[in-house]
């Protein structure tokens, strides 16, 4: 039977986890303000022309916001993650629905703690979203030239080197996500819990995927870059 106390408690913890996925979505665009991505493509450009490893003002200003903007997201992320795993271990009969969602949230955090690790790199992608101007798809040829043939320049130096700082975090932290997943399966395969052993089972299978996706592509990071670039990745 559950006691006044116990209902008190896990209403209290649903409103907490209603709030803290607003604020997840809400404050980090109302504390920071809007990114400015648009503005991107040009400060890429002027980056490139200068040859050196140095962030100009404008780009910098990005890769900040870019920074504080993850940063808070993770700062909301770990204690949603934490009311979500308490409250699927205390309410049973939603354990799976509950369950699901704390998983939705642990790959919101690995995106958001890659982001700041690699501020720079979560914004490269953007170079190849849409049409380009003649500044940068001048840039992005003499990259992509640099790539094929060499030499590198110390700015592309600094790309690849956020480019792979930003899958080995995705890599690290799928490889603790899988340990936790193969924990879970056998422990329902011990109460006999055999779906929720499968799935999983296969959860873990899906995570060490993605662990061996990035180890591959830390080993060589040049192709997959490219077709980053390219907008294929």
């Amino acid at each position: 039977m559950i006691t006044t106390t116990a209902r008190r408690r896990n209403a209290g913890l649903l409103a907490m986890a209603v709030l803290l996925t607003a604020a997840f979505f809400l404050a980090p665009p109302l504390l920071l303000g809007p990114g400015r991505l648009a503005g991107f493509p040009r400060a890429f450009a002027a980056y490139w022309s200068s040859s050196g490893p140095d962030f100009p003002p404008d780009l910098q200003h990005l890769i900040d916001y870019q920074f504080h903007y993850h940063l808070a997201r993770v700062m909301i992320a770990v204690p949603l993650l934490a009311v979500l795993v308490t409250l699927a271990v205390l309410l049973r009969r939603f354990r799976l629905p509950i369950g699901a969602l704390a998983l939705a949230v642990a790959v919101l955090l690995i995106a958001n703690v890659q982001g700041a690790v690699s501020p720079f790199g979560t914004l490269l992608p953007n170079l190849a979203s849409g049409p380009a101007d003649a500044g940068l798809a001048d840039a992005l040829a003499q990259v992509r030239d640099q790539l094929h043939s060499g030499p590198m320049s110390p700015a592309l130096h600094v790309m690849l080197d956020e480019y792979v700082r930003w899958h080995v975090t995705k890599g690290v932290l799928a490889a603790l996500l899988a340990a936790v997943l193969v924990g879970l399966s056998v422990v329902a395969w011990r109460r006999r819990r055999r779906l929720l052993g499968l799935l999983t089972a296969l959860l873990t299978v899906a995570a060490l995927v993605v662990v061996a996706a990035n180890v591959s592509i830390m080993a060589n990071p040049n192709p997959p870059f490219l077709l980053l670039l390219q907008g294929s990745w």
